[in-house]
């Protein structure tokens, strides 16, 4: 009864745990860091590849686009070719047995501009500055919506989805970035929110709820906003690129739907989604996406619900989308989970300032753990943790609507 009542009232973490824990794990943290960046041009076992991260994948695209044929990002045997030349490079020259960590290029054409960018710099650096550019968005972004004490900053700073984005090199900070940036944006700089929700449009699935909050918040010139957005940037793509790395990005989108299969069978420690979820607990693929359309549904319904109450605070409504973002889609990995950040930050505010619901507060620290408890799980126990915690964050965002709705306190 004790533990109980101790997590239901989130009184152990007290001020003196919340400055303490995110030093430790930021110090933990960054050991590690060391120890990996010093190993990165050695093997991780004999005869299976090089420590490379999923930046590879970015710039083998980049050369694509820099060789004068962008398509070839999108042809799946070319993709490898390059990454593979590039994990060739980063072992100094070393024969490579058995290179499994192609990763195909998935990403509409707009994106391409950035592969582009950034391939006019050796590998290395590239990385380096793909990773530190992308660092500093997230920071600038998220202190907008992080509450305004020194130990929000540490907690964020040590947030383990940022450590799991980093060392797998992967693009979670530009999504959180913009993410964060149309929402801090939102009710005083309409336009300016929407043309930061069009960039997200690189990444479609988790792109496709955002017309469809912003239409049930009736927040129309965000909604033009980012629909113009998002539509200059797949021109600006056309017109650089041409349309033949449309035309293969269309004709990928079947394979792409291929992965979802290999994704739980083959990659159970990184793909975190409902779909997966079944999968891993031993249901067949009809099964899975049964229960992926339904909770997609049920989520499409809250964050609809959430988002059409004018009394409902932009933290909420913010926190939910993020939810749902996640709920609805099949196909996401453990890195996505760095725009977590934005819920904890948001609800972390409200109930700082309005107090905390039972076991929120023991929630949202176990939500601030997610990354690091749940990155290659699925190698060691078939507890798939994510989507739980998914929908207990939708749970908390309702429960915080309704009370906001009822007392008219908001953010």
């Amino acid at each position: 009864m004790f533990l109980i009542t101790t997590l239901k009232s989130g009184d152990w973490l007290n001020l003196r745990r919340v400055r303490a824990y995110p030093r430790i794990f930021l110090l933990v943290s960054a050991l590690v860091g060391v120890a990996w960046i010093s190993g990165l041009h050695e093997k991780m076992r004999p005869g299976e590849g090089v420590v490379t991260t999923d930046f590879i994948n970015v710039y083998a695209a980049g050369e694509a686009v820099h060789e004068g044929h962008p398509a070839d990002a999108y042809d799946w045997g070319a993709q490898k070719n390059r990454e593979d030349q590039l994990a060739l490079s980063a072992n100094n020259g070393k024969k490579i047995e058995k290179n499994d960590g192609y990763i195909p290029w998935l990403y509409p054409p707009t994106f391409l501009a950035v592969a582009w960018l950034i391939a006019f710099l050796p590998y290395f650096p590239a990385l380096a500055m793909y990773s530190i550019m992308g660092l500093a968005a997230f920071g600038a972004a998220m202190r907008k919506l992080a509450p305004p004490y020194k130990e929000s900053l540490w907690a964020l700073a040590a947030f383990p989805g940022v450590f799991v984005n980093l060392f797998s090199g992967q693009n979670g900070f530009i999504t959180t970035a913009f993410l964060a940036a149309g929402l801090f944006l939102l009710d005083e700089s309409p336009v300016a929110a929407g043309v930061a929700f069009g960039f997200l449009s690189y990444k479609p699935h988790f792109f496709a709820l955002i017309p469809l909050v912003l239409l049930a918040g009736r927040c129309w010139k965000a909604l033009a906003a980012a629909s113009i957005s998002a539509g200059v940037c797949a021109g600006l793509s056309l017109l650089a690129f041409g349309i033949e790395p449309w035309l293969a990005f269309i004709r990928g989108l079947s394979a792409t739907s291929g992965l979802l299969k290999i994704g739980t069978e083959r990659w159970l420690g990184t793909v975190h989604s409902v779909f997966s979820a079944v999968r891993i607990l031993g249901g067949g693929m009809d099964a899975a996406y049964a229960v992926q359309t339904i909770v997609a549904i049920a989520a499409v319904f809250f964050v609809i619900e959430i988002w059409r109450h004018r009394k409902t605070s932009l933290a909420v409504r913010g926190a939910s989308l993020v939810a749902a973002m996640f709920l609805i889609s099949p196909y996401f990995f453990v890195y996505d989970q760095v725009f977590l950040a934005i819920p904890i930050a948001l609800l972390a505010g409200q109930g700082l300032r309005n107090g905390f619901f039972p076991f929120e507060k023991t929630f949202l620290f176990a939500l601030w753990l997610l990354p690091y408890l749940v990155q290659d799980s699925g190698a060691h126990f078939s507890l798939p943790l994510t989507p739980p915690m998914l929908a207990a964050l939708m749970y908390f965002c309702w429960k915080r609507a309704k009370a906001e709705r009822e007392s008219g306190r908001g953010f």
